[in-house]
Order: structure tokens, then C-alpha cells, then sequence
């Protein structure tokens, strides 16, 4: 990594500071000020009024919101999410932090296949376009991702589990067999959008001058594409892959509610419908830091793969 490169990213780096600390400001305040708090869904239809008093007490929410705010936030510097009042005081970290494995192995394998169907179908799109293969193989993906997830994650598990027996619903962990059923339910909709995307960007790379200069020069065919039409095509595709990271910890809610996998996303729905606050927070700046983390290594993969933002970063533009 250039010096210029590595200049910017640590001034990204340090505009994250303030920018999490408003994040975290701002859901606080909306979470405290709701009508209800986790003590009236904890207790339900066994409200007390004295042992409401207790537990508010007992967790911080009687005082004053400054000073649950420095609370909160010194609890976080030493490594503390804060505890559950869904799960009987667990802490935030031994609540999420297995389900978020959960929805991340999923998710992983769901990205992979996505892009990993996605790019060739787009070079292989524009490569054959003015074809009646083009418009062809776009619209099966199209037609693909124009089912509702809700819709296909109820009709796959009918034809492939109970019609044809090829798949088992139980779900043994993220490693299992049983689990490529909701990962195909999550990912194939996805592989649209990359190949148009990649589709567009291969046959705009494709028109570039030093494209039409590759192949005067008698380079072959192959050779033109692979080296330069595609690699260059590949920049807008890094930034979809960087920002689908964040998902990749964010879960499916219809996938995992309807297949019994015990999730993030089943956690966070949770979460918000049962007043949990510091899931609901910890969940909140988890993603944020995701986001702001995929976001650098968006530019750093955009320094290595084109050595013109190298440049320009090197001069501090």
C-alpha cells in the first residue's frame, strides 16, 4: 500500500470515531424516548408497578438519560454491550454473537455464489450481445429474482423436501448439507442484478481506447478480455461486493423464520418487538463499523487493482 493510499485510509479511519459516536447518540436517544421500555415487555400482563420501580433500578433506566448515555458508553470502551432483558441477563455479546456466526456462515456462502454466478453471466452476456443469447439468459435471472423471497422460501422447501425428497428441512448447523436449500433461496435473486451490472460495465470497459489499441496490436482475443476488458470491468463490482459485506452478518428474516435457523435476523426482530435496548444498540453499531469498515476496504481494493488511484492518492487529490 502506497503512503498516499495508507494517508487516506487512516483519515477515514479516524472520521469513524465521530460518526459511530453520533450513530450510537442518535439510536440511544430514539430507543429511550420510545413509549415503552424493556420493563413493561419483560413483565407484560404481570406488571408491577413496585417491581417495575426495581428492575428499572436495577438496570439504569431511572436515571437520567445523559448520564445512561456515559454509563452506556464507558461500559463500551471496556469491551461490555450491556445485558439482555429478553434473556434473562445475558450479556449482548453471549446473545449475538453465536447467532451472528450463524447468519455470517450463510451468509458467506450465499455472497460467494452470487458473484461467483454473476460476474461470468454478465461477461458472457456482453460478450454475445446483438445474440438472441443476451436478452435470453438476462431475462431466466431476471425472471429468477422477480419471485419474492417469501414466496420461494415456501415453495422450495414444498417441491424439493416434501415432493421430492432431495432435501432434509432439519437444520444441523451452517457446515451441513441441509443448509444449501436457504442459501440458494437467498442468494439466486441476487445474480441478476451483479450480471447486468457486470454486463454494463464489461461492454463500456469494452469501447475504451486502450481496448481497441490491445487488440491492434494482434493480441488474441482471450488475452484482450481477460486482461484488460474484464479486470478493469471488475472496479464497479468491488464496490457491490464491499458493501453486500455488511450482509453478510445481517441474515435473511423470511429464510431463517421459515427454515428454523436460528439466525441474527430472527434475533434483531426480536429484539425490537420485545424492547430489548442494549441488543437493539449493540446490533445497531455492529453494523455501523461493518459499514464503515467495507467502505475502506472498498478503496484499498480500488488502489490495488488500478494503479491510477494509487497515483492519485500518492499526490493527495
Amino acid at each position: 500500500m502506497s503512503q498516499g493510499l495508507a494517508g487516506y485510509v487512516i483519515r477515514r479511519l479516524l472520521w469513524t470515531v465521530p460518526v459511530i459516536i453520533a450513530i450510537s447518540i442518535l439510536v440511544f436517544l430514539l430507543l429511550r424516548l420510545a413509549p415503552q421500555d424493556p420493563i413493561d415487555s419483560l413483565l407484560g400482563q404481570r406488571y408491577d408497578e413496585e417491581i417495575a420501580q426495581r428492575l428499572r433500578q436495577k438496570y439504569g433506566y431511572d436515571r437520567p438519560l445523559h448520564i445512561q448515555y456515559l454509563k452506556y458508553v464507558q461500559n463500551l470502551f471496556q469491551g461490555d454491550l450491556g445485558v439482555s432483558t429478553k434473556h434473562g441477563d445475558f450479556s449482548v455479546a453471549e446473545v449475538i454473537i453465536p447467532k451472528i456466526r450463524v447468519s455470517a456462515g450463510m451468509g458467506i456462502m450465499a455472497i460467494v455464489l452470487v458473484f461467483g454466478l454473476g460476474i461470468p453471466v454478465g461477461v458472457y452476456a456482453a460478450l454475445v450481445r446483438g445474440s438472441f443469447l443476451d436478452p435470453l439468459i438476462i431475462g431466466f435471472w431476471l425472471l429468477i429474482d422477480s419471485i419474492p423471497v417469501f414466496v420461494s422460501a415456501v415453495v422450495a422447501p414444498w417441491l424439493f423436501a416434501l415432493q421430492l425428497g432431495w432435501v432434509d428441512l432439519t437444520y444441523e448447523g451452517v457446515l451441513h448439507p441441509n443448509i444449501i436449500l436457504p442459501v440458494f433461496v437467498m442468494s439466486l435473486p441476487g445474480v441478476a442484478g451483479v450480471a447486468r451490472l457486470m454486463r454494463a460495465s464489461v461492454i463500456q470497459v469494452s469501447n475504451e481506447e486502450y481496448v481497441r489499441t490491445a487488440r491492434a496490436k494482434g493480441l488474441r482475443e482471450r488475452t484482450v478480455v481477460v486482461s484488460h476488458v474484464v479486470r478493469n470491468a471488475l472496479l464497479p463490482m468491488i464496490t457491490a461486493i464491499g458493501l453486500s459485506l455488511p450482509g453478510l452478518f445481517a441474515g435473511s428474516l423470511f429464510v431463517e423464520l421459515l427454515f428454523g435457523i436460528p439466525g441474527i435476523a430472527r434475533e434483531s426482530l426480536q429484539a425490537v418487538l420485545g424492547f430489548d435496548f442494549d441488543v437493539v444498540l449493540g446490533l445497531v453499531l455492529f453494523g455501523s463499523v461493518l459499514f464503515v469498515l467495507a467502505n475502506i476496504l472498498i478503496d484499498i481494493a480500488y488502489g490495488f487493482i488500478d494503479p491510477r488511484i494509487r497515483i492519485t492518492a500518492a499526490r493527495g487529490g
